[in-house]
């Protein structure tokens, strides 16, 4: 979890009177590109400096008129979880002009205890709130398959030749607590609500994985070109399996080593988007945890996060050797000088 200054989301100017996802809106049909772009953000706005430049963002994201926009999750700093957060982040999200496909943060609910409040209600509350329909956000919809009942913020479609997933794949460890018995003085749960989060975790991120073999069943069975994995979490690609316990990142290694394998039998390029971390990232990160062999068709795009309120325009070009192509565009930064 980012800390963030007492702030509620709500961004003069971005709003809209659409009613969330329950609007008629017009579709988009992006099956039939081949060559496209898409808006990367997330982890923002933290502050009301942050929330001001907001509109700005969304302004510079729908002049360039990119095909659709994914959205990394923390809709605000970690210092409150109340429904109103939600659901004026969900009106932000109507106000882009293209498509825009949301994926929750630990803001959202992994981090909501310290407020009082149980992480595995707020996450059921984003669930009714943000996923009440198998379409996107945006003036425009875009229509998703889900990973339904269940995990309906698991969402798959397809651009043209590529494959795009998002998996619920949350910071601060993915909800993950090995040792329920662990004192947590800064933010104080009972075993009971640490035995609860980790029965979500296990659940969840065998759901995950089961989503992530699915896109990949997909890609394969229609010869797709590419594959692009959107979450929130920075899973530590850097950290050692030897060290990852110790340093909670252990919540990802499922995730990652199927992805490895995954990616790896797959053999054509695969993008991961997420953030978390707030750096803005362009590299080539994932290796198999139990042999630390690089997976070179695997990169990564990670976007701008607060103090800085910035984003990424990803264009995609299969019949490139290097088929993603990510150029960023800060819009204002408050880190000091």
């Amino acid at each position: 979890m980012a800390s963030g200054g007492a702030f509620l989301l709500a961004l003069a100017g971005c709003g809209s009177s659409g009613g969330g996802q329950g609007a008629d809106r017009g579709a988009v049909d992006l099956t039939t590109r081949t060559v496209f772009s898409f808006a990367v953000w997330g982890d923002t706005p933290y502050s009301p400096s942050e929330a001001a430049a907001v509109p700005r963002m969304v302004d510079q994201i729908n002049r360039p008129n990119v095909d659709f926009t994914v959205m990394v999750g923390d809709i605000i700093g970690g210092d409150r979880c109340d429904n109103k957060v939600y659901t004026a982040a969900r009106d932000t999200f109507d106000s882009f002009e293209a498509p825009l496909v949301y994926t929750p943060g630990d803001n959202e609910w992994t981090d909501c205890h310290p407020f009082a409040q149980d992480p595995i209600e707020r996450l059921s509350y984003v669930r009714r709130t943000m996923f009440s329909t198998a379409r996107s956000f945006g003036a425009r919809i875009l229509a998703l398959s889900q990973q339904r009942p269940d995990y309906p913020e698991n969402a798959r479609w397809r651009v043209g030749p590529v494959v795009f997933a998002t998996l619920n794949v949350s910071g601060s460890n993915n909800n993950h607590i090995a040792d329920t018995s662990l004192d947590e003085p800064a933010t104080p749960r009972t075993t009971a609500d640490r035995e609860a989060a980790e029965r979500e975790f296990q659940a969840r991120d065998a759901a995950d994985r089961d989503w992530l073999a699915q896109a990949f069943k997909e890609a394969k069975a229609t010869r797709a070109a590419a594959v692009v994995i959107v979450m929130q979490a920075d899973p530590d690609f850097e950290v050692p399996a030897a060290n990852r316990a110790g340093l909670f990142a252990d919540g990802y290694d499922r995730l990652l080593t199927a992805l490895a394998a995954e990616a790896t039998a797959f053999a054509k390029p695969v993008l991961i988007v997420h953030g978390d971390s707030h750096r803005l990232t362009i590299d080539h990160p994932l290796v198999h945890l139990a042999t630390g062999q690089a997976v070179p068709n695997v990169s990564r795009t990670e976007s701008y996060g607060s103090p800085d309120v910035g984003w990424v325009k990803v264009t995609v070009d299969v019949t490139q050797t290097e088929p993603f192509h990510s150029e960023p565009h800060l819009v204002e930064s408050f880190r000091p000088s």
